[in-house]
């Protein structure tokens, strides 16, 4: 597992895994690869290994509700309205190896807090996308949702999947969070990422 970067942007050190508690630094270990956010979460370290477990639920199909690329439509949608750069360099990679086109990227990013009419006219959007966008954009701007838009979302997804959106928000707004808030340095390039990334994300 590489070492951090020697220029360290970050306002708190990483977890030294040779003082953390065993339970944190077995959940960071067994990762064949850096990823700064776990180094940072593995502070909390009550909270860090259950947080890994609801985070694995995400990469697992066998347990994530919603198909694999609502889930990062979520994510990225996240990321771009919230200017969170250090998510959107962890998940676009798993979006695109998975089919998200690159239009949808870009309209992802050009439609960020501009309202549902923005929406409406990205042909790249599926109806099912611009019911899920609506609900993150309408929880991102407000922490709530109208009626309208619950229902509007309900004819298109189940409960479930309703509900995972929600939990997947959470999750992900608090990494996004943590990240800009204390000035998380980026991983840089990882090596094997892709072919580690087909073989543990799972599901569509």
């Amino acid at each position: 597992m590489s070492a951090p970067s020697k220029t360290q942007n970050c306002l708190v050190p990483y977890v030294d895994l040779q003082t953390a508690p065993p339970e944190v630094a077995a959940a960071i270990t067994h990762l064949p690869y850096r990823r700064n956010i776990f180094h940072l979460l593995g502070h909390s370290h009550g909270s860090f290994p259950r947080l890994m477990g609801v985070y694995a639920n995400f990469f697992d199909g066998n347990r994530r509700i919603l198909p694999l690329l609502d889930w990062q439509l979520v994510v990225l949608r996240i990321s771009a309205v919230l200017d969170a750069e250090y998510e959107w360099d962890v998940n676009a990679p798993v979006a695109r190896i998975n089919g998200m086109p690159e239009e949808k990227f870009e309209a992802l990013k050009r439609t960020a807090g501009k309202g549902v009419d923005a929406l409406a006219k990205e042909t790249v959007f599926t109806e099912r996308d611009r019911a899920i966008l609506q609900l993150v954009d309408e929880q991102l701007a407000t922490y709530n949702n109208t009626e309208e838009t619950v229902e509007k979302a309900k004819k298109l997804l189940t409960v479930e999947e309703l509900v995972e959106v929600y939990v997947v928000l959470g999750v992900y707004v608090l990494i996004a969070r943590i990240t800009k808030g204390l000035r998380i340095d980026l991983d840089g390039e990882i090596p094997g990422l892709e072919e580690h990334l087909k073989k543990v994300v799972t599901g569509k």
